[in-house]
C-alpha cells in the first residue's frame, strides 16, 4: 500500500512542472490560485491542469473559501490549514501576531495596529471570530480578543516561518525562540 503511493506519486511528478508547483505547495502552503501561477510563472489552465491532476491521485489538498481556492499539501489537519489559509493574508497575520504579543486585546487596540478605519476592524474580527481562530472575553464591561488555539498558531507560524517572507513574522519566531 506505501509502495503504491511512492509510486504514484513518483510517477506524478516525472513532469517537472508539475514537480515545482508541488514543491511549491509545500513550501508555501495555504497559497491561492494567483499566488501560485506568479511563483511559478505558469498559465491558467495549465496551473490548473496540474492541480486537478495532483489533487485527483490526493497529493494536494484544495479548499474553496470565499471565492479563492487554497492549496496544501496532505497532512495538514483542518486546523493547520485554516490557520495557514488565515495567516496568508496580511491584515489577518498583523492581528494575529499582535495577539500572540500581547495576548488579550481591544477593537480600539487593533485599529492602531491596522491603521484602519473602525467598521473595518469589526469585518476583520467578524471573519476571525466565524473562522474560529478569534474568541471574544468580557471583563469588567470591555470587550477583549484572544487566540482559540494560541500553541497550533505558534507551531504554525515557527514551521512556515520561511513561507511568509514577513518581518513582523520573523520578529515574533526570534522573540518566541528566545523565550
Amino acid at each position: 500500500m506505501i509502495n503504491d503511493y511512492f509510486k504514484k506519486e513518483e510517477k506524478a511528478l516525472n513532469l517537472d512542472i508539475r514537480k515545482k508547483i508541488y514543491l511549491t505547495i509545500h513550501e508555501f502552503p495555504g497559497l491561492h490560485f494567483r499566488e501560485l501561477q506568479r511563483k511559478n510563472n505558469i498559465g491558467v489552465g495549465n496551473l490548473d491542469h496540474h492541480l486537478n491532476y495532483l489533487e485527483k491521485i490526493n497529493l494536494i489538498k484544495i479548499e474553496k473559501s470565499k471565492g479563492n481556492k487554497r492549496f496544501y499539501p496532505i497532512g495538514l489537519n483542518d486546523c493547520e490549514r485554516n490557520i495557514l489559509g488565515t495567516l496568508r493574508q496580511k491584515n489577518f497575520r498583523k492581528i494575529i501576531l499582535k495577539l500572540l504579543k500581547e495576548k488579550n486585546i481591544t477593537h480600539k487596540d487593533i485599529i492602531g495596529c491596522l491603521k484602519i478605519s473602525p467598521s473595518s476592524v469589526t469585518w476583520y474580527i467578524n471573519q476571525l471570530i466565524n473562522s474560529n481562530i478569534l474568541i471574544t472575553l468580557e471583563k469588567e464591561k470591555q470587550r477583549y480578543y484572544g487566540l482559540k488555539n494560541e500553541e497550533k498558531t505558534i507551531k504554525v507560524i515557527i514551521t512556515y516561518k520561511k513561507s511568509f517572507v514577513d518581518n513582523l513574522v520573523d520578529n515574533f519566531v526570534e522573540a518566541f525562540e528566545k523565550q
